[in-house]
């Protein structure tokens, strides 16, 4: 043990190095000849296993830093990386109070913080891996209310169920309506507005369809802060017409439900307490660890009622701790104790940590939207309500829309290869752009500016080596 520690003491003071670039990114191909990857009959030594763990930092990004603007996540959360390695030391699962008796009563405490920010005074939930199983339970369950049978007899009903969505949604809808036998054929994508959120007319006129064909609309799928460009979609006027077919409305919430901290910004969730399930990720904006996340619900019971069933012969034991097996809610059986590292973090800051970070970053977004709109080389293509920025570079010369693609995707890569700012591209109504997602607090308007110049000195040369191709 003594020596583990030894090593990961190393392993962190390597990684906390300041001179290491953002990414040491190698196409796959090379970094396969490059690694001893091998597994064999024998063992080896304790020198063979720390210099694997130094080419794993190595060539991993370092999310840590504020370059690292690439995924729905940055940063570091140091109490929750200090749960995080507790949490594998103990090993404790989540199926039952009896193995995991403190980790069982923070995340209860979580889910009744949780709750209470959406507004869900009387409601439950349970940890899930990420945004994708909340999205997946949350289906589940709407299938559950529409036609309870199916849990125990198959979907052999003779319905055909259709779910909606906005163009800007999640994949893991399309991956839940597979997995749970609706067909992707029937999850119906929405028309987007030029905000980027589902627009409740269209979703009216998209289940006014879906009826005329006799088939059953049963659950809407909203999302608090979309990938692309962090988009809040109307959650009052798609509650009500809900309300009004019968349809369980559920809260995507993995990226954006963070906002809910903030007195000046939680605007932007407003009416959250309408809907019947909402997901949430802490290891996004909150910076726990990868994997953090939780399905929440309005009423209490209908987890235990949908996903329950098995195990009473040798695990679920009736006694003075039955109401605590948080299994039971679970479509999991093991389940790590991510409770800890959350419970940590938030403990270590408060809700008032959370609000402060979500204001500071709101207000770097705000400055790096200005200084993109005043800058003549560059063009935003989504409204920047959230904390993605989504804009892209403007040549001098015309270029078609292909060719702006290819010049985005190309200054992405560049600006990698020459170890600066991580950022990806990414689609939004036809238009290829940069896409800034801002979620570490240590990012500075210094930062910005300097991803801003480089992306410009990219473009410049970029569109200097293509007109002189094109020349030649």
């Amino acid at each position: 043990m003594k020596n583990n520690l030894a090593l990961l003491a190393r392993a962190v003071d390597k990684l906390q190095r300041h001179e290491r670039p953002v990414s040491q990114l190698l196409p796959a191909s090379q970094l396969e000849k490059i690694l001893d990857l091998s597994l064999g009959e024998n063992g080896c030594s304790a020198e063979v296993l720390e210099a694997a763990i130094s080419d794993y930092l190595h060539y991993s990004p370092d999310v840590a830093q504020p370059a690292f603007c690439k995924l729905l996540y940055s940063g570091i959360n140091t109490p929750a990386l200090l749960g995080d390695w507790i949490t594998s030391l103990a090993n404790a699962t989540m199926h039952t109070y009896q193995v995991g008796p403190v980790a069982t009563l923070m995340e209860l405490e979580l889910i009744r913080q949780w709750n209470q920010l959406v507004g869900f005074s009387e409601g439950d939930g349970v940890m899930v891996s990420g945004g994708s199983q909340a999205n997946l339970i949350a289906m589940m369950l709407a299938r559950h209310r529409i036609n309870p049978a199916t849990k125990t007899q198959g979907a052999n009903t003779g319905q055909t169920l259709v779910a909606y969505v906005s163009d800007q949604a999640h994949y893991s809808n399309q991956r839940a309506a597979n997995v749970l036998g609706i067909g992707t054929d029937h999850l119906i994508s929405v028309v987007s507005d030029d905000d980027g959120r589902i627009r409740p007319d269209a979703l009216q006129i998209a289940i006014n369809r879906s009826l005329s064909k006799g088939h059953t609309p049963f659950y809407i799928g909203l999302t608090a802060g979309t990938t692309v460009t962090g988009a809040y979609d109307p959650v009052r006027a798609c509650s009500e017409i809900a309300r009004a077919h019968n349809i369980w409305l559920h809260i995507d919430g993995a990226w954006g439900a963070p906002v809910l901290f903030s007195n000046v910004h939680k605007h932007l969730l407003a009416n959250s307490h309408l809907a019947d399930s909402f997901a949430w990720d802490a290891h996004k904006l909150m910076n726990v660890p990868i994997t953090a996340a939780v399905v929440l619900v309005k009423q209490a019971g209908v987890l235990k009622d949908c996903c329950g069933g098995g195990g009473g012969d040798y695990l679920f034991h009736h006694d003075e701790n039955a109401e605590y097996n948080l299994g039971e809610r679970s479509i999991q059986c093991g389940r790590r104790a991510d409770a800890l590292k959350v419970w940590l973090s938030w403990k270590a800051i408060g809700h008032n940590g959370f609000a402060k970070k979500i204001d500071y970053l709101q207000s770097v977004k705000a400055d790096m939207v200005e200084r993109i709109e005043q800058h003549p080389a560059f063009e935003i293509l989504a409204p920047a309500h959230y904390l993605n920025v989504l804009f892209r570079y403007i040549p001098q010369v015309p270029y078609s829309e292909d060719q702006l693609g290819k010049l985005t995707i190309a200054i992405c890569k560049t600006m990698v290869e020459q170890q600066g700012p991580y950022v990806d591209y990414a689609r939004y109504k036809g238009k290829l752009g940069i896409r800034l997602i801002l979620a570490n607090e240590a990012i500075t308007v210094e930062h910005l500016e300097s991803l801003l110049l480089q992306c410009n000195d990219i473009g410049k040369q970029l569109e200097r080596t293509i007109s002189a191709s094109v020349q030649k």
